[in-house]
């Protein structure tokens, strides 16, 4: 199910409707996944900060505590704050998870080994607030791409050299970004996806998404915004996997 809103009023009817209220009232804690490794530049954005905020709002008016999580070597808090986001974490208390340094758990997957932070158990809901971008030499990103900053990168180094990154990953890329986001469902399934706010494309530069998505289903919605926003690139291989089965 994908949900379109175009206001403030309707996004929160539509978090409503797709259960997420529900699932606040009754499992209490959620874990949102954002886009913040590093601040946002030109022409890279990351997680939009007034559709963070709106969602954390939400969450706090409906009985529920949040808790946001990024791989971010250190320095997901400095991201916070300059991406003005201090206030409403310190009035709501708001627990900041930087997800390169929690314990993991290993699963095996299509003869690849990944590491998923244990804490995401700790969440009775999980949600995903990607920013999505198509930039120069670069796969396209959105809900599934989104969970590769979720392994912490000091499991994905070669040859005990420590890297800003994940080299590991880029052995077989496409089918890393796909086993990493099966992994993750399979162990501490993520059950909201939110899209909107700003993004990028190499074609047409930086531009804002004229609505707000909310699905289920990262995949379908990952589809969708590919087909509406990004129209003049090709389905990326991981996409293509999961469409085939």
């Amino acid at each position: 199910m994908i949900l379109s809103s175009n206001s403030n009023d309707e996004f929160c009817a539509s978090m409503d409707t797709i259960g997420f209220k529900a699932k606040i009232i009754h499992e209490k804690t959620v874990l949102i996944k954002i886009n913040l490794a590093r601040p946002a530049i030109h022409n890279h954005p990351r997680t939009d900060v007034n559709l963070l905020s709106e969602v954390i709002h939400y969450v706090y008016s409906n009985g529920g505590t949040c808790a946001i999580a990024e791989s971010a070597n250190g320095y997901l808090k400095n991201n916070i704050e300059q991406a003005g986001l201090s206030d409403i974490v310190n009035n709501y208390n708001i627990k900041v998870i930087d997800l390169d340094f929690e314990e993991v758990e290993q699963v095996s997957i299509t003869g690849e080994e990944h590491y998923i932070p244990k804490c995401f158990k700790n969440y009775g809901v999980r949600i995903a607030i990607p920013a999505s971008s198509k930039r120069p030499n670069m796969i396209f990103s959105n809900n599934v791409k989104l969970f590769v900053g979720a392994v912490p990168r000091r499991m994905y180094q070669i040859d005990n050299k420590t890297v800003d990154w994940r080299p590991r990953v880029h052995i077989d890329l496409h089918r890393s970004v796909a086993n990493i986001f099966n992994s993750i469902q399979w162990y501490s399934p993520f059950s909201f996806f939110i899209n909107g706010g700003l993004a990028m494309s190499e074609t047409k530069g930086e531009f804002r998404f004229k609505e707000i998505l909310i699905s289920n289903d990262g995949i379908e919605l990952d589809l969708y915004v590919l087909e509406k926003y990004f129209n003049d690139f090709e389905i990326p291989d991981y996409l293509k996997e999961f469409q085939n089965k």
